[in-house]
């Protein structure tokens, strides 16, 4: 009777058969490594380039992740029950924990109800009328520093995620104006004073008790309306600052102390981008914790970068989300030489928004005609004719000379 053979695993395996076994016998091959090819076939085939191997893309389907992994139980939960527990708790966790869960909650639906669940009672406790934020007293409510500070965590959260595009918060927005109207009116500021009907001393005066019109434009329109008037307004190549033209009055559209994503500050932006910090911005409830977050700093260097550019829009936001504390003679010299785009009208956006007592600290004005001096030296020297034309243009610009 043969012994059975038992079967070992390692890194080479042999053919322990009885015909396999036999073979090996008969070439009579001393002990050691196994058997290699003969030279002149190993040559020819190290010498043969591989074919190139086209892979198929990998698809990543609901239908696919299902079907190649075993699920757990919460993955096999209906999609409308595991909907009824993520807007239950709102962890944005819970979805970045499986493929399959991340599926089933990537719907619209959901998109719009986090959004509103989140923001929501801040749209609540600042509708933008009179009525809501004002009691019989005509004093403010009560603090709610403890729930604005939990909202304003989820919300900069939320912003963060990719999904939270800027048509989904406007869409949120009206969605909820719609199922909480309750006879208010959502009125918001326009960035253009010549655009809001009246201030709030005068609706103040005037409000005898009945409700005003309501509003026509939806929240869509009315940033469209809105961001049209601010690109306009800033695209202004020279001439003095109005200030009287613009209302900084903001619209509390999120909670005090929201973060503004990083993508959003540090750049490179598009229309899209822009538009989003616009509404940010104007938002009024994200502002710069130069203590307890990096957002200053990454906010600093976003100004480098659109000075680089020479994008007015973006300066301007940024100055007015909090940099405009930060704002010093340096990083105007620096602007000055580092400018792109139309650099008149970057330098001249720099000038408007921070530099209007110019003619107050005598020191900083030696400094601005100091640098533009040298460049204008430099350009001399090099024979750079855009240099000398950029330093002409300047010195004689309205701006600049509005400011001495």
């Amino acid at each position: 009777m043969d012994l059975t053979p038992i079967k070992i695993p390692g890194k080479n395996k042999r053919d322990n058969r009885k015909p396999a076994i036999a073979e090996r016998k008969a070439l009579k091959r001393p002990r050691g490594r196994p058997l290699k090819l003969c030279t002149s076939n190993a040559v020819s085939i190290v010498s043969a380039p591989p074919d190139p191997v086209v892979r198929a893309p990998k698809k990543r389907s609901l239908r696919n992740i299902k079907s190649r992994r075993k699920m757990s139980l919460l993955e096999k939960l209906p999609t409308e029950l595991l909907e009824k527990v993520f807007l239950f708790c709102i962890n944005l966790e819970l979805p970045r924990a499986s493929p399959v869960i991340a599926g089933k909650l990537s719907s619209e639906t959901v998109y719009l109800q986090t959004i509103i669940t989140a923001f929501g009672r801040t749209w609540d406790r600042w509708p933008g009328q009179r009525e809501q934020f004002l009691n019989f007293k005509g004093k403010r409510p009560a603090s709610t520093s403890d729930a604005s500070k939990d909202d304003s965590k989820l919300q900069s959260a939320i912003l963060r995620c990719r999904w939270a595009s800027l048509s989904r918060l406007l869409a949120a927005k009206d969605t909820w104006i719609q199922r909480e109207r309750r006879g208010r009116v959502f009125k918001p500021r326009y960035f253009l004073n010549s655009r809001n009907a009246c201030s709030d001393e005068d609706e103040d005066e005037d409000n005898d008790g009945t409700p005003p019109e309501l509003a026509e434009l939806n929240a869509i329109e009315y940033f469209n309306n809105d961001f049209t008037s601010f690109s306009e307004f800033v695209h202004e190549r020279d001439g003095s600052w109005t200030w009287e033209h613009c209302s900084w009055h903001t619209n509390k559209d999120v909670a005090d102390g929201v973060e503004i994503p990083t993508s959003l500050l540090l750049g490179p932006w598009d229309e899209a981008k822009i538009k989003h910090l616009f509404w940010l911005v104007k938002s009024g409830g994200a502002t710069i914790d130069w203590l307890n977050s990096t957002s200053g700093e990454v906010a600093l260097e976003g100004l480098k970068n659109a000075v680089a550019i020479g994008d007015t829009r973006v300066i301007h936001l940024l100055e007015w989300y909090g940099l405009i504390e930060k704002l010093d003679i340096e990083t105007l010299l620096w602007s000055i030489r580092n400018a792109g785009g139309d650099r008149i009208a970057t330098v001249n956006q720099l000038l408007r928004l921070g530099f209007s007592n110019i003619s107050s600290e005598l020191r900083n004005a030696r400094k601005i005609q100091r640098l533009l001096s040298d460049m204008e030296d430099e350009g001399k020297q090099d024979g750079d004719a855009e240099k000398l034309d950029f330093v002409n243009q300047l010195k004689t610009s309205q701006t600049l000379s509005e400011l001495y």
